[in-house]
């Protein structure tokens, strides 16, 4: 592997040997190898199943009809899906004729949507029929982009030209691959730009770290637009020739232990906010296949991992990782008595993790801030140099906090910014702050996280709101409603005009607010 490519706060001196030049290729040794092979199952209402050989043949097909379309080498496509089949037909024939793919939340509002599309300068709209009403509307806003409804990739293929002759792009490990949307502190979303080296170390990582082979078969039940959903339970099973059970649309977990012992899943990733829901099901587990389950992107509780392993007799591996890695950069050691519980787990073999002081020197056993480096970190946002400080120094600075042991465990301590997780996703406070300020009787207000049993966290709101006036906490939801996505909006709103024990937001002396006043209030009072 030509290393030229790499920036810094990639290089590190782990060797890595990356048989495959890019996605596609990866897709295309897999299924020369195993032709008959399920790769992968989508259940439901036509409980499609494809073997590597099959599948490959439809990718071709359509990152033919791709080029055929009149998309050249590094443009952006925008794929707006829940998870399907058609999306990860279109994201793997994108990859293998050398676009970049642009996944989008379909359940972000149509202003956010067209943001991302116009941000990331995406030439094709794809998107599943039954957002026609939501993609209208950006239309109107940004016509000189081409929109392509799919209800069947056999029907898109299907009015393609028959030229089999068709010249495909050369795709390099330094080529972008994705763009993944992150929430900005500012309110707009950053784009991350992660290239087939970025997806591929990842993969080939994960794979490894579990010792997946060509019998693993993974349920992938997070979303497919986050890079999570695409690398654990996709890209790190095709890269051992394994099969993925892939959860189309919204999935029920009242049926996850029916998936997983109909389909015989041996592993899976999740949310710790999944764990908690499993567990208040009167619902019991009817496989004796599935042997571990990953848990990233929330706090584990070490109360909940307990019942968790105690009633369904599986061991649950704790790991840390954020869009600009790619996915994990660290995971508890496999096999289970190997795990240093309470840690977030050690560095994998594809980049070094260190805690680094505010004088940038590492430091053991000392809180400092998370720093990241290696062939899965990001290479950069889009178009955003400011935001790309965080790339520094050689490393990419997470902005959160925690302490490595001698041993090289990792546990983190909390988040240096405001940042709310919920249910996995990622909410910043001064992205609803900015809408609520938009409303003509809000003086001030103040979004914090606060504790939830199964989402991890909720959104709560403080407010004032101008003198003699009357406003309920139903007019303000209201007032959010459609210009952010549903998980964004705010739950609770608390209005401090009608409390008796605050009555200002409170500041500091350089009127920054104080939100862990706030969130210190919310914890003494509700």
């Amino acid at each position: 592997m030509d290393k030229k490519f790499l920036k810094e706060h990639q290089k590190i001196d782990y060797d890595l040997n990356i048989e495959h030049s890019n996605v596609g290729d990866l897709l295309a040794i897999k299924a020369k190898e195993n032709k008959e092979k399920v790769f992968l199952i989508c259940p439901g209402k036509n409980n499609e199943q494809f073997t590597y050989s099959q599948f490959k043949t439809i990718v071709d097909q359509t990152s033919r009809f791709l080029i055929q379309s009149g998309l050249k080498k590094n443009d952006k496509i925008s794929l707006i899906f829940h998870n399907s089949s058609e999306f990860l037909i279109l994201y793997f024939a994108g990859l293998s004729c050398g676009l970049t793919i642009v996944p989008i939340n379909p359940d972000l509002a149509s202003n956010e949507i067209e943001y991302i599309i116009e941000d990331s300068n995406s030439k094709h709209v794809f998107y599943n029929y039954t957002l026609e009403s939501k993609i209208n509307s950006i239309k109107k806003n940004l016509p000189d982009i081409k929109y392509i409804k799919i209800e069947s990739i056999n029907e898109l293929v299907s009015s393609m030209d028959d030229d089999e002759n068709i010249e495909q792009n050369k795709v390099n490990l330094s080529d972008i691959a994705v763009i993944i949307y992150t929430s900005g502190t500012t309110g707009n979303p950053k784009g991350v730009i992660l290239n087939h080296l970025n997806l591929l170390s990842d993969a080939m990582s994960i794979s490894n770290w579990f010792h997946f082979n060509k019998e693993t078969r993974c349920l992938c039940i997070l979303p497919l637009f986050h890079n999570n959903g695409q690398i654990t339970t996709l890209l790190a099973p095709l890269y051992a020739g394994g099969s993925t059970v892939i959860v189309k649309g919204k999935i029920s977990l009242f049926a996850f232990w029916d998936l997983a012992n109909e389909y015989k899943v041996t592993w899976t990733s999740v949310m710790a906010s999944i764990l908690s829901i499993l567990l208040s099901l009167r619902k019991e587990r009817k496989d004796n296949s599935l042997t571990a389950i990953l848990c990233g992107g929330q706090i584990l509780t070490r109360s909940v991992q307990e019942q968790f392993e105690s009633r369904f007799n599986i061991p649950i591996f704790e790991g840390y990782g954020l869009t600009e890695t790619t996915s994990f950069s660290c995971i508890n050691n496999y096999p289970a008595e190997k795990r240093k519980i309470g840690s977030i787990g050690k560095s994998l073999i594809t980049n070094e993790m260190e805690v680094l002081n505010e004088n940038n020197e590492i430091v053991e056993n000392i809180e400092g801030e998370i720093c990241i480096r290696g062939y899965n970190v990001a290479n950069g946002y889009l178009g955003n140099t400011e935001k790309n400080y965080a790339f520094r120094n050689g490393w990419f600075h997470s902005g959160d906090y925690g302490k490595k042991d001698n041993e090289g465990n990792i546990y983190f301590h909390g988040r240096q910014d405001s940042l709310i997780i919920k249910g996995g996703e990622n909410i910043y406070p001064a992205e609803i702050e900015n809408i609520l300020y938009n409303h003509p009787n809000v003086d001030e207000c103040a979004v914090i996280g606060v504790p939830h049993k199964l989402l991890g966290e909720e959104v709560c709101v403080f407010v004032k709101i101008s003198e003699k006036i009357k406003i309920e906490e139903k007019e303000l939801k209201e007032f959010c409603k459609n210009k952010i996505a549903d998980y964004k909006q705010p739950k609770i709103i608390i209005i401090i005009n009608d409390l008796k024990d605050l009555d200002e937001i409170p500041k500091g002396p350089t009127k920054k607010i104080l939100y862990r006043k706030l969130r210190e209030y919310y914890k003494n009072n509700y």
